[in-house]
């Protein structure tokens, strides 16, 4: 009896070392993922500005101004449709902690935010694969969706760059934009939007935009369109949201590459 008591508490002793073990390995893995910049996912295209009365259309675009901002427009419409929601709802991350998930071994924020009067649900989560960092944001709507991945994202663990991939809706998922963003000083990035949705004739056209190292100007814009319908073309503007000065050069459009001018009042000067 002696004998098989010593082996039965044994046998104890090991598996609860065994289970000890295994509670170990799913502890959490040190911190949370530090968010990426908010700047990484914004609907500000470095504030550039607007004709009165709203953007400027393809019939107004007739000077230096116009041409840059009908392009510059071009953009804004396309990622104010887009990511509105994902920013407002990755924004909101930031006021949030998350939780480690053994299961799955990632990360998990969950809360709620507001957006035009209705309340959404979302469940960001984080994958820490030792030299990048994996993300997927679910938003629900009762009564609208549930659990629809608006958007998914990698970056670097020391937060210096990565890329979000965004989906139109949850009545359209389908893939229509990807950001490629690097941080270049605190949390100012350098972004490059690329037009993915295969149902557009623009596919493939995408703007870059950063902080401008001319003294000048607070902002640079790097533009290609390409379209099915028309002819591709290039344009670079430098652009200051503070007293609204500028200049644009394309050669397809201009016939050189020449840069063309605008004042504080928008209009034509000789640079």
């Amino acid at each position: 009896m002696k004998r098989t008591g010593t082996l039965f508490l044994g046998a104890l002793i090991a598996i609860a070392a065994i289970l000890s073990s295994c509670s170990d390995d799913t502890e959490a893995p040190g911190n949370p993922p530090e968010l990426p910049p908010k700047a990484s996912l914004s609907v500000n295209l470095g504030n550039f500005t607007q004709n009165e009365g709203g953007r400027v259309d393809q019939t107004t675009a007739k000077n230096n101004f116009s041409f840059a901002a009908l392009n510059v427009g071009f953009w804004q419409t396309i990622v104010g449709a887009t990511i509105v929601i994902p920013s407002v709802a990755f924004e909101a991350a930031f006021d949030h902690s998350f939780e480690y998930q053994e299961s799955d071994g990632r990360w998990k924020s969950e809360y709620t935010f507001g957006q035009n009067g209705s309340m959404i649900t979302a469940e960001l989560f984080a994958e820490n694969t030792g030299e990048t960092v994996i993300w997927e944001m679910y938003l629900s709507q009762e009564g609208a969706f549930d659990r629809f991945l608006w958007f998914t994202g990698e970056s670097r663990v020391d937060n210096t760059g990565g890329e979000w991939v965004l989906h139109a809706s949850p009545e359209n998922p389908r893939e229509v934009l990807t950001i490629d963003w690097d941080r270049v000083e605190g949390d100012a990035v350098y972004s490059l939007y690329t037009l993915t949705d295969e149902t557009s004739e623009k596919s493939g056209s995408y703007i870059e935009y950063g902080l401008s190292s001319e003294s000048d100007f607070t902002h640079f814009y790097d533009v290609s369109i390409t379209d099915t319908e028309e002819d591709d073309y290039d344009l670079n503007i430098l652009f200051n949201q503070e007293t609204k000065v500028g200049r644009v050069k394309s050669n397809t459009y201009f016939g050189d590459s020449d840069y063309r001018c605008w004042d504080e009042t928008l209009e034509d000067v000789d640079c």
